[in-house]
């Protein structure tokens, strides 16, 4: 949920992301990000930049009348109703024409749009407590709403551009792209009550936690990769090219060759949308992420779906090198597999057979699997939330890795030492993914359970 001041919590995240881009460019490029109307660039001193206009606001298609308010018997109101809405930015880019400042200042935000086109809980937050945005923005909520902020931009032609220049009386034109933040919600507070339940008394001891009672994943230290189906999917009829890291360390998951995309399935979850490989030879390679020094913690978690109960592997960092994980890997009948291997022992974490199948019942699982070389019980795996195996001393405390260089991949066994090098010849993930997670370290148990 987020409030009234969604929208413009929005705005301000966006000029200050774009601040801050172009003031890391190397090359010395001139210009800071204005918010204002078109027809008043140039009267407040800054020459080169680009200005920032929301010039239309409008109902989001999708998500419109999603939102009829539900009761209880009682008729106490359990949810609200929610304005679900897409932002419509006219980026203007203003500078010496002489020195191609404009077309310069267009590029970079151009790029660093479309490398990160989702609005992250940081950015947010930056924003938020910058000085000028602190005072009128202080209660904004946006962090908490689920559904991230996604910019993408919009084709107008020639005509388009001329009716809304044509609103801003005698200016002259700049050259201009129009962006869409879309879906951005506003709900009203206070948060609807619900029924009182039955009193039952109880008394019961809980660990103490400072996390919120729900949490996002980079809120939590080591986040290396977070792909989500629902945000930063870049996809046509022949697959999935590239699937976007949100934890802002740019290891996207990409693929060039064609033949080897996986489907973009638009209501695969519900309404949302799902990756399908098709266990031949769909794969995504994660690109700047690779090991060459020992790993003394990790956790990978997976939403994934299947009904294949062949070899076939989620995400790997060559399981005879460092790790991976997979609903089936090698000839025996394991269910789920959590492979390790340190400077000079593979082990093998798998699931009991009691476990129904989550390689063939067709339905959603959250998998995770984690090692800690400190702790006693180093290797856990976990489905659905509980705990499913683990492993004392698996390593006898060593840290993961053989001190070989390796890149990953989603939905094949890695045997790379260069991004998108080489792979083994079977084992291709043969399901649907809708979310993956990876951590340098072991969560702890309630980070995790925050997390599900």
């Amino acid at each position: 949920m987020s409030n009234f001041l969604a929208p413009a919590t929005v705005t301000a995240a966006l000029k200050i992301a774009l601040e801050n881009a172009l003031a890391a460019d190397p090359s010395g490029l001139p210009g800071v990000a204005t918010i204002g109307r078109p027809d008043e660039i140039g009267t407040n001193g800054v020459s080169a930049g680009v200005n920032i206009y929301l010039y239309q606001v409008t109902p989001n298609v999708a998500w419109r009348n999603a939102d009829l308010p539900t009761r209880t018997p009682r008729g106490t109101l359990q949810q609200r109703p929610r304005a679900a809405l897409d932002l419509h930015y006219l980026l203007t880019f203003f500078g010496a024409e002489a020195t191609l400042e404009d077309q310069r200042l267009m590029g970079h935000v151009v790029s660093m749009l479309h490398d990160q086109p989702i609005l992250t809980p940081a950015m947010i937050e930056a924003a938020v407590a910058h000085e000028d945005f602190e005072d009128i923005l202080g209660n904004s909520d946006l962090t908490a709403e689920v559904e991230r902020v996604k910019f993408s931009p919009l084709t107008l032609n020639l005509e388009e551009l001329s009716k809304l220049w044509s609103i801003f009386f005698q200016t002259p034109y700049h050259l201009s792209m129009a962006y869409m933040a879309s879906v951005v919600f506003i709900e009203r507070q206070p948060a609807p009550t619900r029924a009182l339940p039955v009193l039952v008394r109880k008394v019961r001891a809980l660990p103490s936690s400072n996390l919120p009672p729900s949490t996002t994943p980079d809120r939590l230290p080591d986040l290396q990769l977070w792909l989500q189906s629902d945000a930063g999917i870049t996809a046509d009829s022949d697959g999935v090219s590239r699937w976007t890291d949100l934890s802002g360390n740019g290891h996207h998951a990409e693929q060039a060759a064609i033949g080897r995309r996986p489907a973009f399935v638009a209501h695969g979850l519900g309404q949302y949308p799902v990756l399908r490989f098709d266990g031949n030879d769909d794969r995504l390679a994660i690109q700047g992420l690779n090991y060459s020094t020992p790993l003394n913690g990790v956790t990978v978690c997976a939403v994934v779906r299947s009904t294949n109960a062949t070899e076939q592997t989620i995400i790997s960092f060559d399981s005879t090198r460092y790790w991976s994980l997979a609903l089936s890997n090698g000839d025996a009948p394991a269910l789920i597999r959590w492979q390790t291997t340190d400077a000079t022992t593979t082990h093998d974490l798998a699931s009991p057979h009691s476990l129904v199948d989550p390689r063939t019942d067709g339905r959603w699982h959250l998998v995770c699997a984690t090692y800690d070389a400190t702790a006693t019980s180093d290797k856990q795996l976990f489905v659905d939330g509980e705990q499913i195996a683990e492993e004392n001393a698996a390593h006898s405390g060593n840290p993961l890795g053989t001190g070989a260089r390796r890149f990953g991949f989603v939905g094949a066994e890695s045997q790379a030492a260069t991004v998108n090098g080489p792979v083994a010849g079977t084992g291709f993930f043969a399901g649907e993914l809708a979310e993956l997670l990876l951590y340098n370290r072991a969560l702890s148990n309630a980070e995790r359970d925050h997390l599900e």
